[in-house]
């Protein structure tokens, strides 16, 4: 599967590789919807995940929890100016690593990003099996091209949590560039595009170059298509 956790949604695709059926297809959720909420929610001793959890944030907006994504490897104070400026009303504590922490509303206990992000992907994964009817635990995810290398960690320990393997965390722009060349020929001369993505929290674009060289494959030749970021430069959403 190929997870893309954004801020706000989480997308599931699945690849299949059964004879008769489409290679690649998009996981549908309980509304038969192509993305879901990437929201967590405590309510009356129940966890609430995606369209559960939107289901009452309209009514308890202190028991949905949204934007864990963000809060990867980040500080207790880095977290609540991030909340302040959202107007988001969470209880922050600092773990033994000095990082932000959830204390969820009824003070029953506290959750690292980790294990916010470890729900969502748990969540995603339920998604691809109820989809492929088998067990899924090989999985792509998709990561903002500004995530360090301390936030694509906590990004890996929170797969590990939720029983998910990862095979590669790649760049949203990258991704992005894949699917745009699969269907493209540049057999004709090399390409440069930008990719602009609109974000919830951030904005940024990226220009790819798109070419094709000559090789050989199993003795025979062939020509090879390949894509480069060549630039990309980010700037917070306002």
């Amino acid at each position: 599967m190929s997870i893309d956790l954004g801020s706000e949604w989480v997308k599931v695709a699945v690849v299949n590789l059964k004879a008769g059926q489409s290679p690649i297809a998009i996981a549908i959720n309980e509304m038969s919807k192509r993305k879901s909420p990437a929201l967590v929610a405590f309510s009356n001793g129940e966890r609430l995940l995606a369209e559960e959890a939107a289901g009452i944030v309209a009514r308890y907006p202190e028991r949905v929890y949204s934007g864990v994504r963000e809060m990867l490897a980040k500080p207790k104070q880095a977290v609540q100016e991030q909340l302040q400026a959202n107007h988001l009303p969470y209880n922050v504590v600092a773990d033994s690593r000095g990082r932000a922490s959830i204390r969820i509303h009824d003070g029953s206990a506290s959750y690292s990003s980790e294990d916010f992000v470890a729900m969502l992907l748990t969540y995603a994964r339920h998604l691809a099996e109820a989809h492929s009817k088998a067990v899924v635990k090989d999985a792509v995810i998709l990561v903002p091209p500004y995530f360090g290398q301390a936030e694509r960690q906590a990004l890996l320990d929170a797969a590990q949590i939720a029983g998910i393997s990862v095979l590669s965390l790649v760049n949203e722009h990258s991704g992005a560039a894949l699917q745009y060349g699969i269907d493209k020929d540049f057999t004709d001369g090399s390409r440069d595009v930008v990719f602009y993505d609109m974000g919830a929290n951030s904005v940024y674009a990226a220009v790819v170059h798109f070419s094709a060289y000559p090789g050989k494959d199993r003795g025979k030749n062939v020509t090879f298509q390949q894509f480069q970021v060549s630039a990309n430069k980010k700037g917070r959403d306002a």
